[in-house]
């Protein structure tokens, strides 16, 4: 959803569903006027809508049945109407739970896409209903596709009304607001001037250009609502506008809430004001302005009624009342503890109004936005299409119950247990034009906690993940022999597989080659060793380079990994970094990221392992000690996505590099690290699930591929997840902070949940490359299952990629379990198989194995 006004006079009529504000395509919604109306209805034929996608449509008593036959059923009618924007309302009634979808096609744009579409919650209660949504259409609309569920069952269309809407090129462009005014910015889109009226002033908008309109504050109370009501006469509408501003510095009646615990820090509330405060000393940290408000009907974000409040003492906290609202408040170990209702049947209350002071250091909206220090929400850094506006997003797309945001003067985290409310997220304040950094929820009752600490946001990240729990694991798809048979099936027996070796992806676009994960996961799966003629790199997303130690190629492997290893040491710069050039770069501040630099210095820390290579290691911790400066885990993905853009690779790459440092030097410094880029990735994963599969999914960064499509924000790419996955395995064995391995084995439940089943035919075992949460529908290319074995084989404590024993004087790599013991080498191999040894990074051993064998080094 997005930030709009809400609507008034005859346009009320226009935009009564309450969805229709939400799909404005700006910060600041435009006027519209109807204009021709096509109305569509069935009673005598379906209109030339036709069944195409898993339904049946027929035509009884007026109604257009559409009996859905599957899990992405929809029909679609060519369409000739000319406009640029239309409301779109369909009624219509069902008692199939799930979720409906319009789509179309327009004039400059004929493709169907998801940048064209609209999604909605459907009621099941058999009952008629009309879903209401405003769709743009430059050329004229084209084609109309509706999806009436996402499951079997009826569907009934009672009709369709597609009315056209001419749209007043003025628009509020941004809100300045300081102690004294509110300056409203206009813009006129339009080749000649419109007259815009505020109150009894006048104001023409030159065409193609700008202009002012400054209100005036009182400054009588702590809280001031100023409505901006702007009529434009040429369209016989208006726009009405709250702006709430903060006064800190207004006196009020304020009561000490509670003893915190801590001389330096003040809870208070002034209750006919509607605000509560935290100070540190004399310094304001953050307020609640308002407590609790009775919210726009249309526009979350947006209050229509800040009403006084009446307070009664409770133990430990108050009881607050006044019109429409109500609600208790407590402070808890440091935490405030709201309960929040509205008192006014069918109406929404918005609350806590949380507005934090000071200059940005950090900032998260689980799913949305992981911000740097001065960083803006909403920007346009990582997504440049409307969908960058994310104050008020589908909550699909909120991963975990979690806002939070980290200033000079302190950080502070808002959880939630329902997550059916709507959290709204801003910083700075768009709605009320101000520098504080805003975050609220709105519903008819709300549970929440505030936070009020110093330290980073990943304090904050782990607080609501202990305040919540892990959840249970869900529920596994098949049996564990079961799952990693489908695995060997698709590598073995599916199309991914030819007479030229395997592609990373089943499409006929990816190369076949003979790549060595491919190899050694069958191997790790059957026992049996694939006979190729040569073997490549790579293939999977998570690695096992034991096939080249089985195939006597190990010397291939030892020249390949030092080759890789001296020019990654050739790009590192003087001070341990690694910088990008690129097209990607556009966006970001600097040339270099900690998911760009992780990567690196990942694999040179593994090489350093494996062989003891001392230039290795030395260039690998020089990378570490850089990587500190880092706050955003970001740029992981430059083959497609902004050197800036959140990324749950980075955090990944970033927890492999520093646990290698630590499992190679023993410094605390390195694990702690690990450890904070951990909880960097918790906000990249559901934990809540209103969906079979949903629970545990992973939403790869928090931006758009080329800055366009697809947007990923609510669209899991689970081979990112399982990346992660594997690298809190690396961390478990040195942390328990959290259980990681039960967060990571959630990951792989999930990916396994999305895996093609056996009975689906012949992409069986493959991995979506994303999964559409709302469809529940996997969406390709289809991968190879490397990474789903390798990772469940890790959770199972199983081998699953090189072992290295290092001793006092020797360093040996095997595809076997190993140890050493003296001066020999004590393998547990397999009786039969010939496989090698790399011993000091430098000699090769060749092994015949008679089961556990004992190799000299000497």
């Amino acid at each position: 959803m997005r930030l709009a006004f809400a609507v008034v006079g005859f346009v009320t009529a226009l935009v009564c569903a309450s969805n229709l504000a939400g799909q404005q395509s700006g910060l600041f919604p435009r006027i519209v006027t109807p204009k021709q109306t096509t109305s569509l209805d069935f009673r005598e034929d379906s209109q030339g809508f036709q069944a195409v996608s898993q339904c049946r449509v027929s035509v009884q008593d007026g109604r257009l049945l559409v009996e859905s036959t599957g899990h992405d059923p929809y029909i679609v009618r060519p369409m000739n109407l000319p406009g640029d924007e239309f409301e779109v309302a369909i009624r219509l009634r069902t008692t199939v739970a799930g979720n409906g979808s319009i789509y179309w096609t327009t004039g400059k744009s004929p493709t169907w896409g998801e940048d064209k579409a609209r999604h909605f919650s459907l009621n099941s209660d058999g009952q008629w209903h009309t879903y209401v949504y405003r769709i743009q259409t430059p050329g004229g609309l084209r084609g109309l596709r509706i999806d009436p569920g996402t499951s079997p069952g009826i569907c009934e269309i009672e009709s369709i009304r597609l009315t056209e809407l001419e749209t007043c090129p003025v628009t509020i462009a941004s809100l300045d607001t300081t102690s004294e005014a509110v300056c409203v910015h206009l813009q006129n889109e339009k080749d000649e001037a419109v007259e815009v009226q505020l109150g009894e002033e006048s104001v023409v908008v030159p065409a193609k250009g700008t202009a002012d309109v400054v209100r005036r504050l009182s400054n009588k109370h702590p809280l001031e609502v100023l409505t901006l009501d702007l009529r434009f006469p040429k369209f016989a509408a208006a726009l009405r506008h709250p702006v709430v501003v903060y006064h800190d510095n207004v006196p009020a009646e304020w009561a000490t809430l509670a003893d915190t615990g801590n001389q330096d820090l003040v809870v208070e509330l002034a209750a006919r004001e509607n605000v509560l405060r935290i100070r540190r000393g004399e310094r304001t940290l953050v307020v609640l302005a308002p407590v609790v408000a009775l919210g726009d009907p249309n526009t979350p974000g947006l209050i229509a009624k800040v009403p006084e409040l009446q307070a009664v003492p409770l133990p430990h906290g108050v009881h607050v009342k006044g019109d429409g609202v109500q609600g208790d408040i407590f402070w808890e170990n440091g935490e405030l503890f709201m309960i929040l209702d509205g008192t006014e049947e069918g109406s929404e209350i918005e609350g806590p109004v949380v507005r934090a002071f000071g200059s940005l250091e950090q900032g998260v909206f689980a799913g949305l936005e992981y911000l740097g220090k001065g960083e803006k929400s909403s920007s346009t850094l990582d997504i440049e299409t409307e969908e960058h506006i994310r104050y008020a997003p589908d909550r699909l797309k909120v991963t975990m119950p979690l806002m939070a945001f980290v200033t000079d003067r302190g950080s502070f985290g808002l959880t939630w247990n329902d997550m059916g409310l709507q959290p709204i997220y801003a910083t700075p304040n768009v709605f009320d034009g101000t520098e504080e950094h805003r975050m609220s929820l709105r519903g008819r009752k709300i549970e929440a906690r505030l936070r009020v600490a110093s330290g980073p946001i990943e304090d904050m990240i782990l607080w609501a993940t202990k305040r919540h729990g892990l959840p249970p694991l869900p529920e596994q798809p098949r049996s564990e022999s079961e799952q990693l048979a489908l695995c060997l099936w698709a590598l073995t027996d599916g199309p991914i597989r030819n007479e030229q070796g395997w592609g990373h992806c089943v499409e006929p676009n990816w190369a076949r080659r003979f790549h060595v994960d491919m190899v050694s996961t069958i191997w790790r799966l059957s026992g049996k060793l694939v006979e190729t003629p040569t073997l490549v790199p790579g293939g999977g997303h998570l690695s096992d380079d034991s096939a080249w130690f089985l195939t006597g190629r190990a010397a291939d492997w030892l020249q390949m990994t030092r080759n890789q290893v001296t020019g990654l040491i050739a790009q590192q710069q003087p001070d341990g970094s690694f910088r990008y050039h690129g097209q990607y770069q556009k966006g970001h501040y600097e040339d270099t990221a900690s998911g760009y630099c992780a990567r690196p210095a990942a694999v040179l820390l593994e090489y350093a392992k494996l062989t003891g290579d001392k230039l290795a290691l030395s260039a690998g911790l020089k990378t570490l000690d850089y990587m500190k400066r880092f706050r955003v885990p970001r740029g992981a993905q430059t083959w497609e996505l902004s050197l800036h853009t959140p990324d749950i690779l980075a955090s990944a790459h970033l927890v492999s590099a520093y646990i290698r440092g630590y499992e190679l030097t023993g410094r605390q410094d390195y694990l702690d690290e690990a450890r904070r880029w951990a909880l960097s990735g918790i906000p990249f994963v559901y934990l809540w699930a209103e969906q079979p599969v949903m629970l545990y999914a992973t939403i790869p960064v928090f931006g758009a591929t080329n800055w366009r499509a697809p947007n990923w924000m609510g669209l899991p790419v689970q081979w990112c997840g399982l990346v992660y996955a594997y690298a809190l395995t690396e961390l478990a064995p040195y942390d328990n902070t959290l259980d990681w391995r039960h967060l990571a084995e959630g990951i792989l439940i999930a990916g396994e949940q999305m895996q093609v089943p056996r009975e689906e035919g012949d992409y069986a075992g493959l991995l979506p490359d994303s999964f559409h949460l709302r469809y529940q529908r996997r969406q390709g290319p289809f991968i190879n299952p490397c990474a789903l074995a390798l990772l469940r084989l890790a959770i199972k404590g199983q081998p699953h990629r090189l072992c290295v024993a290092i001793g006092d004087r020797h360093r040996v790599v095997a595809p076997f379990p190993v140890k050493i013991e003296g001066d020999h080498a004590v393998v547990q191999g397999q009786a039969g198989l010939a496989y090698q040894m790399v011993v000091d990074g430098e000699r090769i051993v060749t092994v015949n194995s008679q089961g556990e064998d004992h190799i000299s080094l000497e």
